[in-house]
Formats: C-alpha cells, structure tokens, sequence
C-alpha cells in the first residue's frame, strides 16, 4: 500500500483517485478518500490545498483546455522550471525543511502540469514531464502499473528489508525502497532512490531488476551495493559476490519496446563497480577501492610463498579476489618470489610483488595489467 502519510500537496496531484475524487467522477475513488481523511485527519489541511490547487487549474482551463493548448503550457513551465531548478535545489540543500507554502516554485509547476493533462494528453507526460522529475518519482508514479509498498530510511543507521522472495535490502540512511508486495510471475522487479546493499535469492527463471536514477541493475542471484542519489550526477555499482548487468534506463526500455535481446550494458563481476554518469549517458566500468577476498579466511591459508613461481602467485590472488589479472605468462615462466603476507589488501599485495620482480600494473577497465620484461 502506499504510504499516503509522507505525502505533501503537490504530491497528491500525481495520484489518480486523489484527482477522481477531488473532481467528483468515481464514488470509488470518494469512498475511499472519506475514509482515509477520517483515519487521518491531521492530514486534511495538507489535502485542502491540494484540492483547492485542482480545482483553481480546472477552472482556469475548461474553457480552452485542448490538446495544442496543454501542450504550449506545458513547455512554458518546463522552461521556467529549468531556469528556476538549480537554485531551488541549492537552497533545499542549505535549508532541507521547507514549509508548505514555500515548496520549490519548479515541483508546482510540474504538479500543476500534470492535473491539465487528460488521458488523451500522457503523451506529453512522456516527452516533456520526464526529466523534470527525478527518476524514482517518475517510475514509481507514472510507469508502474502495480501497487507497491514503500520503505524509507530517515534515521541515522541502515535498515533491513525482507522482500516477498526471501531476498534481503539493507537500506541506508536518506534513502527510499519502492517494491510489490509479492513479485509478478516473470521478474521481481523493485525501486531504489539512495543507497542500499542488496542480497538477492537466486532464482535463473526470475531476474531480479533495480531501476536507480536512470539505470537498471539485472541480477539472478547475487550481493552488491547500488548508490543513487537523485541529486548526485553519477550512479554507482559495486559487486560482492556473483554477476550483474547494469544498464542505462532509457537503452534498456528501449530494447524492451522493440524486442531486441541485446542490450549494451556492462557486466560487473566480483570487486568490480560501474559509474554511470548521468549528464554523458556514460557506463565506466573499474574496480572497487579496495577489493576484498572472496571468502574471508582465505587469505590467511595462501600468504606464504616460499621460490614460488609468480604466475602461480597470481592466479592464486585471482581466486582469492576474483579479479582478473592479464599477464604474459611466458615472459614470467622465470619469476620466483619469496614473499610472506599478513594483513595488505590485493593493491598491497602487487606493489610488493612487482616490486619484487621489476614489473608494473594498471587497473583497466575493472581488470589489472601486469607489464614486465621477465626475469633472467
């Protein structure tokens, strides 16, 4: 159910049976309104205003409401509201509670919008509304066809929850979960704005998909970390444990449209991580700051290495990290090493080694390159 509790006024202009109700077309949509405002009355004055705003936009445009009209307002406050946007958003920032009547000029522009626009006019909805909203307002409220339940995270420490399939979301702090109560037979699908770490059931005939400010993560089964801030301009990925896809939102609901199978997204692979930069429409793939091992003890059992061949030394790190690592194994056949780990982490581990060895790496593109001439 959705927790109409959180809702401002201009949150309520994006609902449909708010809007039925508030102009009088489906005594269902009455019914249940009444009913809510008597479980909630300190809500009624929020609710007020949101009706009041209704019917003054109703009012204004009946007389001239068609399509060409809708749509020469519609640009006209989109317009405004790009110019307007950026400072709003500064000033939400130095100062997070606002009161009502203060809200961003641009969210009741874009509410108002929304209200003079029919079924005929969710065209414009699409091609205009999108960007102005962020990514997690837009899908939970305009394209999902399910009721879903929503989770936030006010506090000051990470939450869990539980989903229907077993799967478990630790949600961070300033961050919101958008999820069905039971998943659909085909995928199980959930909405993510913020920052959580996801431990997902694996289950090959249902993938498990996360939409997060214009991307989309596909997993079957797996644990990774997704940080999607709407206000921060980059999108974040890191995998644990398992395989993911990450795509951008708008090239995988493109190929979804059209039936295509491929869709070019990146694949992330343990200790690995995406950025996605959303002003470039950019998927960069590299490792996480500091990979960790694959089982925790690990380690402890392989850090001693006495004349040892380096190319065993590191596809033993391989193993341990899961982290590819590109060398020339010929040039290497000659390499022994005597080292003794404790506590370095894998970076650690090759600063020693190709010290050792008088080689070099880089990290490319989420894999590490080792160069060197050999040994005599």
């Amino acid at each position: 159910m959705i927790n109409y509790r959180t809702y401002e006024a201009e949150d309520f202009l994006f609902d449909e049976s708010f809007r039925q109700w508030t102009t009088g077309t489906s005594p269902q949509a009455a019914h249940f309104w009444e009913q809510w405002l008597a479980q909630n009355p300190d809500r009624a004055e929020v609710t007020r205003q949101a009706q009041e705003l209704i019917h003054a936009l109703n009012d204004h445009y009946q007389d001239d409401a068609t399509d060409d009209r809708i749509e020469l307002e519609v640009k006209k406050l989109m317009t405004k509201a790009a110019e307007r946007r950026e400072a709003e958003q500064e000033e939400e920032t130095e100062h997070p509670v606002i009161p009502l009547g203060q809200r961003p000029w641009w969210r009741w522009a874009v509410a108002a919008s929304i209200v003079l626009m029919g079924v005929s006019t969710w065209f414009y909805i699409n091609r205009l509304l999108k960007p102005a909203l962020n990514s997690y307002e837009y899908v939970t409220r305009t394209v999902t066809t399910i009721p879903l339940e929503e989770k936030v995270n006010t506090g000051t420490k990470a939450i869990n929850v539980l989903l229907s399939d077993g799967s478990v979301v630790t949600l961070n702090p300033n961050s919101r979960l958008s999820y069905p109560s039971h998943f659909n037979t085909s995928a199980r699908t959930v909405y993510l704005s913020g920052e959580a770490f996801f431990d997902v059931v694996k289950n090959p005939a249902k993938p498990f998909l996360i939409y997060a400010n214009q991307t989309v993560t596909k997993v079957l089964g797996t644990s990774f970390l997704i940080r999607a801030y709407y206000r921060e301009k980059e999108v974040t990925v890191m995998v644990k444990t398992g395989r993911v896809s990450v795509y951008s939102q708008k090239d995988y609901e493109k190929a979804q449209q059209s039936g295509v199978r491929r869709v070019d997204g990146v694949v992330l692979t343990p200790n690995q991580q995406m950025t996605y930069n959303l002003e470039e429409n950019r998927l960069v793939k590299a490792l996480v700051e500091e990979p960790a091992a694959l089982i925790a003890n690990r380690p402890s059992r392989e850090q001693v290495f006495e004349d040892a061949s380096v190319t065993r030394v590191f596809s033993s790190l391989e193993r341990t990290y899961g982290v590819k690592l590109l060398f020339d194994e010929d040039a290497l056949a000659a390499c022994l090493v005597n080292v003794t780990f404790n506590e370095e982490n894998l970076m650690e581990r090759l600063d020693v080694i190709c010290q050792t060895i008088g080689a070099s790496y880089e990290v490319l593109d989420g894999q590490i390159v080792i160069t060197s001439k050999g040994c005599q």
